[in-house]
């Protein structure tokens, strides 16, 4: 996940790159040449501090038709698709054949370059088979970041299929903990879960927590425009993946303007992003009576610059904390931290939602309560009609721990100790 791909999955590993120089560590970049995604763009546009990195691009040939059909025809089921499934199938995923087809070009590059430590961040989890066997190979050592639960993921139906991946799953966590030297997850959830599922393994030692941030620089030159606007804007950036969706808020919303406890002419509702064929049919049910307006994937930039031009944030996470939603600490809530807009958080209860409480960063609604959700929007709601604005005063130095810079620190940290 790094540029030409586009979306949130990047920002994490593209920021460290960003900031390591700050503290010493020069970054060299091993990343797929054609890889497509729902979304690209064009790094050096957007970019520029990745003109002075040092980037290797190499594969992935072997899904060049995967790719063209998934991403640039938009077929989502095809013979070819369960050929690739079965011929990966023991590798955690099929994007393993980046690995299988490259993985000798980066320990090349990683003798040529006198590399000191390799970093692979996941998803795709079979990225980190690179770490196992440059470690093995090289003798370099190795860490691994994992932004999504590998074993448990919470976004993921428990089907039969699923089960039967999970095992496959498992097998790899305990061949990644057991080999890499340092591991860091996105939030203390996933770091718990993964102690004590591989208790005899004593990963205390090497287990770290670095959240995702948000980057203070992206939102220097953004311009408010907002003058003449009568109505409530609220703006959901992402897309809805596995369980996530939009259709306990927009009830929510609809139950409101049913009972006339909110005027449905006051309200913009904005989506923003990839969405599926799924997620618009529950867009277009509710679309009649809720002004909702629906933009397609926008660059990073103008994703920001509607963050800050909206009165309210949207934050989901529909997953009860029972369900494992408590290990979600989605990237986007960083972003809207960095944005200073209110949040309207749809979150279960555990570290997402203590910070957004303890900050003072919005308010927060259960995942799958219609009617609660329904009574904390009508309370912004009244607050905004009475007085056009309502109280919003985030703990700035909370705010600031967030930021990209900062958690960068703690990885070059680990490193330092490391190497």
């Amino acid at each position: 996940m790094f540029p030409p791909i586009a979306g949130g999955g990047i920002q994490r590993p593209l920021k460290f790159v960003k900031y390591l120089p700050d503290y010493g560590i020069e970054p060299i970049v091993f990343c797929p040449e054609k890889a497509l995604w729902r979304a690209n763009i064009h790094e050096k546009e957007e970019y520029p501090f990745l003109n002075k990195t040092t980037i290797y691009r190499s594969g992935i040939k072997r899904l060049e038709r995967y790719f063209n059909l998934r991403f640039k025809k938009g077929i989502t089921q095809h013979p070819h698709f369960y050929m690739l499934a079965l011929k990966y199938l023991w590798y955690m995923d099929f994007q393993s054949a980046w690995y299988f087809e490259c993985r000798k070009e980066a320990l090349r590059i990683a003798k040529e370059e006198n590399v000191d430590c390799v970093f692979t961040t996941s998803p795709p989890h079979s990225t980190h088979l690179f770490g196992v066997f440059l470690k093995k190979n090289a003798g370099i050592p190795w860490i691994m970041d994992i932004r999504d639960a590998m074993y448990d993921d919470p976004n993921v139906e428990r089907t039969t299929g699923v089960r039967f991946k999970s095992l496959i799953r498992y097998f790899y966590e305990k061949k990644y903990y057991s080999s890499a030297d340092e591991i860091i997850s996105v939030s203390d959830p996933i770091v718990d879960s993964i102690r004590r599922r591989h208790k005899r393994l004593n990963l205390e030692s090497k287990t770290h927590t670095i959240t995702n941030g948000f980057d203070g620089e992206d939102f220097e030159n953004i311009q408010l425009d907002n003058k003449g606007r009568k109505s409530l804007v609220i703006t959901y950036t992402g897309s809805f993946m596995g369980k996530q969706t939009p259709e306990h808020f927009l009830e929510a919303i609809n139950l409101l303007i049913e009972k006339e406890t909110i005027d449905a002419s006051d309200l913009l509702i904005r989506f923003i992003g990839y969405f599926d064929k799924q997620i618009h049919t529950i867009f277009q049910r509710f679309m009649p009576k809720i002004p909702i307006e629906i933009l397609d994937f926008q660059p990073y930039e103008k994703s920001l610059w509607y963050q800050v031009n909206s009165d309210l944030l949207l934050l989901i996470v529909s997953i009860e904390g029972r369900e494992g939603g408590n290990q979600t600490m989605t990237g986007k809530f960083y972003e809207y931290i960095g944005a200073k807009r209110p949040i309207f958080a749809i979150v279960p209860d555990g570290p997402l939602k203590k910070i957004i409480i303890n900050g003072c960063f919005g308010i927060v609604a259960p995942p799958k309560n219609i009617v609660e959700i329904a009574e904390k929007f009508k309370i912004l709601y009244n607050q905004w009609k009475n007085r056009g604005e309502w109280h919003f005063k985030p703990d700035i130095n909370l705010r600031k721990s967030f930021t990209r810079e900062s958690l960068t620190g703690k990885l070059a940290s680990i490193i330092d100790n490391l190497v």
